[in-house]
């Protein structure tokens, strides 16, 4: 065997892993290029981005989420009693000093249903419904049941990237939205049957809906 047909595999081989590397500077370039800052780069990486629209390979964060949440919401609920008695509840307590709160990853499954029991602000939303009957049921068990469970929603916007990146804040400002307004009654049938249920179920005798 020849020494130049024992040198070719290994010849291969370098240039082979020298394709790889390439490959993979070459892809990397292309990803980071457009998202370089213009104020060092200049117009180059508008220019980048611009060549790469027309075969839309543009890399940007909405490609691993195409609907990315845009803001963080929290609900306010208000309990309503008889004579005009009003008491804000945990909810809304929640919502007055959890701004600055990351919990993902010690959610409860009450966390996480309160989550979709915010979504659909203007309509229908089942697991909202349901929500709101169990706070019913929850308030219950400090005694007196109350009328009707009032709910509204605040919303505080996330900033851009770009913005964070120039200093400003991570959250807009507070804002009660005021189109979404639900109320639950506490002393329908089918709440009331959940209350005694879980009256039964907790060891407590029967009462009224007083």
């Amino acid at each position: 065997m020849s020494a130049s047909s024992e040198r070719d595999p290994a010849i291969r081989g370098v240039l082979r892993r020298l394709v790889h590397v390439v490959w993979a500077l070459g892809l990397g370039s292309i990803v980071l290029l457009p998202n370089l800052p213009r104020e060092r780069f200049g117009e180059l990486p508008g220019v980048v981005a611009g060549r790469l629209r027309p075969i839309s390979f543009v890399q940007s964060w909405r490609m691993y989420a195409p609907d990315p949440q845009r803001s963080q919401t929290y609900m306010n609920l208000v309990a309503h009693y008889p004579g005009g008695r009003e008491v804000e509840l945990e909810e809304t307590i929640q919502e007055k000093n959890g701004w600055t709160v990351t919990w993902a990853g010690n959610k409860t499954r009450v966390d996480i249903w309160r989550h979709y029991a915010n979504f659909h602000g203007t309509g229908r939303n089942d697991n909202r419904t349901w929500y709101l009957r169990a706070v019913c049921v929850r308030e219950a068990r400090k005694g007196e049941v109350p009328t009707r469970i009032s709910m509204t929603q605040v919303r505080r916007r996330f900033a851009t990237p770009e913005r964070v990146g120039e200093g400003k804040p991570d959250l807009g400002r507070r804002r009660r939205l005021k189109n979404v307004n639900h109320w639950m009654p506490c002393k329908t049938k089918i709440v009331m049957k959940m209350i005694e249920a879980d009256r039964e179920r907790r060891g407590e005798s029967p009462r009224g809906a007083s």
